[in-house]
């Protein structure tokens, strides 16, 4: 219905960005007010998906912003239908719905609301034209005589919360249209499928509100229970297991092929399968159970009366008949298979969503652990899973955070490893960049967390790059004589950064920005990024190769262990995966692997580094091997990159004793 462009400039998508709501154009000014007043407005796309949220909004529905981006209408905005909308006919009209809006509406963006002509049941949306908004108008049109003689009290809907509550609102659908089309631009890419946007305020009713008790709210597809539906169920559960001591077990289920099957054969055939699966999950429901489709391809199953054993035992057999089950559509057949998460309910469970979370934590271990598993949540995954939630919150503010300098440079040294009887050379510094997360309380913490959490958001690029233009400015801000101290400084990069357009122009404007020489930097490569994108990352080294940077392979041999690409990739070292270092000692299986990666790495001149050294006794055994670095704790720990730079400054020439006595990186 309505015209809705993502280009950064729209005017309605700044208005749910309070940092771009400047004062100025019509559009803009509409921005700044719709961000302001205490109205809820949110934008929809074509699939009915959350695409903006305001503030208001976050209040009245109690739905964050982070939680309700890309979310089915209907699960953040639950209405229940105001009394005398269910003919179709629409109870609100133009005039109500600029009640909406107080006297401090600007003149200027009230020629953007006009009536639609075609009735839409239940409400009468509005239109908002973006070009009328670049045009002055007259004041909001007041309302009609029959809007003006409406009790104070009337609503449009029912808005139930998502703590329960239910509140009275007035609201509107609402369109963009309109948009002037720029010179040059007649022609080009087609408008987008159109969305529509929800603008809705909190009314005060007076005298009790007609809610009648709520009827099982059901899946359309599968006519299973709902997400809502079902969390209810969860909350009966959770009161009967502290009041009674009633067992209960939830079952978290996944399809673990579905998406080939809809990629493969279209939604129609996924659609056909999903109530297949939905038709086995009802046949083991018994009469105080409750089975409920959450997601695309994801189904829970609440026991009631089960032991874990019991209900485990249920789990395992619904995962072997979907196991065995072979789905067939137009002459393809699949192997249809699930992961699942299995929860036994406790007190010390406070909601029903905290147990939905552990569930869905412990089915997405399953997936981890290779698919087709059966995952028990166990008590000691409660704080995994709460770390896990808290990093994911920390990168949904990752811009903030990097602002903030809550992501700090450490530095850890890459020692040459010297034979007995052998001359020392002379070595510059040679250190890795890690990195540390500083926390609330003003402690350095493990960054492994937030690395996965920006991972699995596809964020991890903006933390790459943050590291290297901050690790450039520190080296390029030293004299040249600390430069001359420096040997390499090695940067690791994901392989999702590696995909990320315009990664190389970056690299090379920020070495020119510092004014770092290339040949100091070497860009560390993980062999799973590498082999994942051999001709993309083959180009990315032959690029800054040539201007001098080096490339190591990093923990090499924890995935495909494949010697063959190393010849056809510029490599200056082979980082070997600490995995096999730690316990070089004990396991001559180990042993075999180190010394293989050198001989290889030797053959080809490429030097070897081994991670994780952690004592003197590994230490003396890769040196036999002729490996010709070490790196771990048994060496240095990490230190701030700032004071390893402060160090380096405070010597003197090379050629001089310094005042440590000996040349940086011994």
């Amino acid at each position: 219905m309505a015209k809705i462009d993502d280009r950064p400039e729209s005017g309605l998508h700044a208005a749910f960005d309070r940092s771009d709501a400047h004062r100025g154009s019509p559009d803009k000014q509409l921005a700044a007010w719709l961000s302001e007043v205490d109205v809820g407005v949110i934008e929809i796309d074509a699939e009915q998906r959350v695409v903006r949220f305001n503030g208001a909004a976050e209040r009245l529905t109690g739905w964050s912003i982070v939680e309700a981006r890309g979310a089915l209408l209907d699960r953040v905005l639950r209405l229940i239908p105001a009394a005398g909308t269910a003919s179709g006919e629409p109870d609100i009209d133009v005039g109500e719905m600029n009640e909406l809006f107080d006297d401090a509406a600007p003149a200027k963006a009230a020629s953007a609301l006009t009536a639609r002509r075609e009735p839409v049941a239940p409400l009468a949306p509005v239109i908002i034209d973006e070009g009328a908004l670049r045009t002055p108008g007259a004041p909001l049109p007041a309302p009609d005589a029959g809007a003006a003689g409406r009790p104070p009290g009337r609503y449009t809907a029912l808005l139930e919360r998502r703590d329960g509550s239910v509140i009275p609102i007035l609201h509107t659908i609402g369109a963009l249209t309109g948009r002037p089309t720029r010179e040059g631009q007649r022609d080009s890419k087609p408008p987008p499928a159109p969305g529509q946007l929800i603008l809705f305020r909190e009314l005060g009713a007076p005298g009790p509100l007609p809610i009648h008790p709520a009827k099982p709210r059901y899946d359309a597809l599968t006519r299973l229970l709902d997400r809502y539906a079902i969390i209810d169920r969860i909350e009966e559960a959770l009161n009967d297991c502290r009041k009674a001591g009633t067992p209960y077990a939830l079952c978290y289920i996944d399809l673990d092929r579905f998406r080939l099957v809809n990629a493969t054969c279209g939604h129609e055939a996924g659609d056909d399968l999903l109530q297949w699966v939905a038709t086995r999950v009802h046949e083991i429901v018994g009469p105080k159970d409750a089975a409920g489709r959450i997601g695309g391809d994801e189904f829970v199953l609440l026991l009631a009366d089960k032991s874990e054993r019991e209900a485990e035992r249920i789990a395992r057999d619904l995962q072997i008949c979907l196991l065995e089950f072979r789905f067939g559509w137009a002459e393809k057949t699949f192997s249809i298979g699930a992961s699942i998460g299995l929860v036994v309910l406790t007190p010390h469970f406070e909601r029903a969503v905290d147990v939905l979370g552990a569930a869905d934590h412990a089915c997405r271990i399953a997936k981890e652990n290779g698919r087709g598993r059966l995952q028990v949540y166990l008590d000691d995954q409660h704080q995994q899973m709460t770390t896990s939630r808290r990093s994911m919150q920390w990168v949904a503010s990752l811009q903030r955070h990097l602002a903030e300098g809550r992501l700090r440079l450490y530095s850890q040294g890459i020692h040459p490893l010297v034979k007995p009887g052998a001359a020392p050379t002379p070595h510059g510094a040679h250190f890795e960049v890690l990195v540390r997360q500083l926390g609330e309380d003003g402690r350095l913490y493990s960054p492994v967390g937030i690395i996965q959490a920006a991972e699995q958001s596809g964020l991890i690029h903006v933390i790459d790059r943050y590291v290297a233009r901050q690790a450039f400015r520190l080296i390029g801000a030293m004299p040249q004589h600390a430069l001359r101290r420096l040997d390499t400084c090695s940067i690791n990069l994901s392989g999702v950064s590696l995909l990320r357009e315009g990664l190389l122009d970056f690299l090379v404007e920020q070495l020119h920005r510092a004014q770092v020489p290339p040949s100091k930097i070497c860009f560390e490569i993980t062999e799973t990024a590498a082999l994942a994108n051999l001709g993309e990352v083959l180009w990315f080294m032959q690029e800054l190769g040539a201007m001098g940077c080096r490339f190591a392979i990093d923990d090499f041999g924890s995935g495909h262990a494949s010697y063959g690409y190393l010849e056809s990739l510029p490599v200056d070292y082979v980082k070997i995966d600490g995995m096999f270092v730690r316990d070089l000692q004990d396991n001559t299986l180990h042993r075999a692997i180190v010394e293989s990666v050198h001989r290889i790495g030797d053959t080809l001149g490429i030097k070897t580094v081994a991670e994780q050294v952690e004592n003197q006794e590994i230490a003396d055994l890769l040196t036999t091997m002729g490996i010709h670095y070490a790196q771990g704790w048994h060496f240095d720990k990490p230190q701030p990159l700032v004071d390893l730079c402060a160090s380096l400054r405070a010597q003197g020439e090379p050629s001089d004793p310094g005042p440590t006595g000996s040349p940086a990186g011994h």
